[in-house]
């Protein structure tokens, strides 16, 4: 290694050394700060508010207006440790104007309730000048809740449910880039649909620019974020309207009205299903038709919906989602093996006939078409094709950009241990991975020829591209870079053996196995 070289490591690691030591500062500010605010939370809830709680949610009740004005899961805490508060889907912002609740009742009437009852798991509030009693429990599905709206005496208008949200990302979700920023702030977020004329349909809020209805039976309308949502979920017993509102003083309005019943006849009242949790594809798949749809994978989703399905049934008997990602990750490299050796043996047969190429290229520097002309001849008479290296790797692309995505969405990863990393779905806070990434760039790119004819800048800059993927991968999330660093690892070492087998290697480009 030159003295260059050295001086550009040294750098490379003080800076490294010095980045962690202010993201452990900055990350244990942000924990101590959380913290404070859980135990402030314990004094109780402000005038006018209502508190119930079950094993997987706690939601609480403005009395006066019946809405929900904030859950917390209690099993997916906001900050991995100990006494941290649970991960809020709906809720409100004390240092912004931020907000979203869920509010439900009759159109074209009002209510101004009081506290009825209060139980295990449930609350009843009344409208005493109307009559109408809104009752708000768990179901047993844990995550559900349900939100029945009863009037007596009968109502003229349509019982509705609604989402009301302001713009801006999800609380709690970080959006720091050593928090792990980089991915969260590219996840989709927007209002989705599921009728029964269209499986899946969303738009982003800001793309909401006139009202969209929808008549359909069943179905389910959400807003959409990441690892957590809310959904309001249908029935086959009654025919909806599901609505997207365009931004009103600062709020987004979605949801739908109840159009018709199967009984028909007055309108006394309605029992809404309001799901809050997790987007666990297993779970989600057993509650509402195409509900598993709410989690985005990109544009290759038909593939990455079967990797979370076999990697879920891997994880049953792992038992550990850093596992299930390696041996996932090692399954696809052996499935596409056939595919990989026919791109390596056509790599290896140009990297054999390198050195007579660039004779080649020297000879006749000053005819390009002499010179593509010999090249051609050269490469057919050792059956060496550029394209034979690229086309089989090209086949491959879909599938791991579609694992990529599954990876990023996937909420079993957050606050997943394996070994020196406590959360998957957080960046390496010791730089491990992106360092090995580096250095198998490295390795490969020393075992790869340069393509003939590659102009002197552009060979310079391609050596620097193994440090700066190793800065990127340092803001992204440690299961995504397991997997990437697995499967260069495995494909550097399948490289390798390959060439050494049709006697490829040799030379100084030799990588240190």
């Amino acid at each position: 290694m030159n003295i260059r070289g050295i001086y550009i490591s040294v750098i490379v690691l003080l800076s490294m050394g010095l980045l962690y030591e202010w993201n452990l500062e900055q990350r244990s500010k942000v924990i101590s700060d959380h913290l404070r605010v859980a135990e402030a939370s314990k004094l109780g809830l402000g005038e006018g508010l209502v508190q119930i709680e079950n094993d997987k949610l706690s939601v609480v009740v403005n009395v006066n207006t019946g809405a929900i004005i904030e859950t917390r899961l209690k099993e997916h805490p906001v900050e991995n440790v100990k006494g941290s508060l649970g991960f809020r889907v709906f809720g409100y912002s004390n240092s912004s104007s931020f907000s979203y609740y869920f509010k439900s009742g009759f159109t074209g009437s009002t209510s101004n309730y009081s506290l009825l009852d209060k139980g295990d798991g449930f609350i009843k509030l009344v409208d005493k000048d109307s009559g109408h009693v809104k009752t708000i429990s768990f179901l047993p599905e844990t995550y559900e809740l349900s939100v029945e709206d009863f009037n007596p005496n009968g109502v003229n208008g349509k019982p509705y449910a609604g989402l009301y949200r302001t713009g801006g990302r999800a609380l709690d979700l970080k959006t720091n880039w050593l928090d792990g920023g980089a991915m969260n702030n590219s996840s989709y977020e927007g209002v989705a649909v599921s009728t029964e004329g269209e499986a899946y349909e969303s738009v982003r809020l800001r793309s909401v620019d006139k009202p969209q209805e929808t008549l359909s039976r069943s179905g389910w309308i959400a807003f959409v974020q990441k690892y957590f949502f809310a959904a309001l979920l249908g029935s086959e017993d009654y025919i909806y309207n599901y609505y997207v509102l365009p931004e009103n003083s600062g709020v987004y309005r979605m949801g739908y009205t109840v159009e018709s019943s199967a009984d028909g006849g007055v309108v006394y009242g309605h029992r809404h299903r309001l799901f809050v949790g997790p987007k666990v594809r297993k779970d989600l798949m057993q509650r509402s038709d195409n509900l598993e749809l709410a989690i985005d994978m990109g544009w290759f989703w038909f593939l990455s919906q079967p990797m979370v399905s076999f990697m879920d049934w891997l994880n049953g008997y792992l038992n550990s989602w850093g596992l299930t990602i390696v041996v996932f990750t090692l399954l696809i490299k052996f499935v596409f093996w056939p595919v990989t050796a026919k791109s390596f043996k056509s790599m290896a047969a140009l990297r054999k006939i390198t050195p007579e190429l660039n004779e080649i290229k020297e000879r006749y520097k000053n005819d390009k078409q002499q010179l593509s002309q010999e090249t051609m001849r050269l490469m057919r008479e050792k059956g060496a094709n550029p394209l034979g290296g690229c086309l089989p790797m090209v086949l491959q692309i879909p599938f791991f950009i579609g694992f990529f995505f599954a990876l990023r969405e996937m909420v079993e990863l957050r606050h997943t241990p394996l070994g020196f990393w406590a959360d998957l779905s957080a960046p390496d806070p010791y730089f491990i991975m992106p360092v090995l990434f580096g250095l198998i760039m490295l390795m490969t790119q020393r075992l790869n020829p340069q393509p003939v004819g590659m102009d002197p800048t552009q060979a310079q800059v391609m050596k620097f591209m193994p440090i700066m993927f190793s800065v990127m991968f340092v803001f992204f999330p440690a299961g995504l870079c397991l997997y990437t660093v697995i499967n260069s690892g495995v494909q550097l070492i399948q490289q390798y053996l390959l060439y050494r087998k049709h006697s490829a290697v040799g030379g100084s480009s030799t990588p240190s196995m």
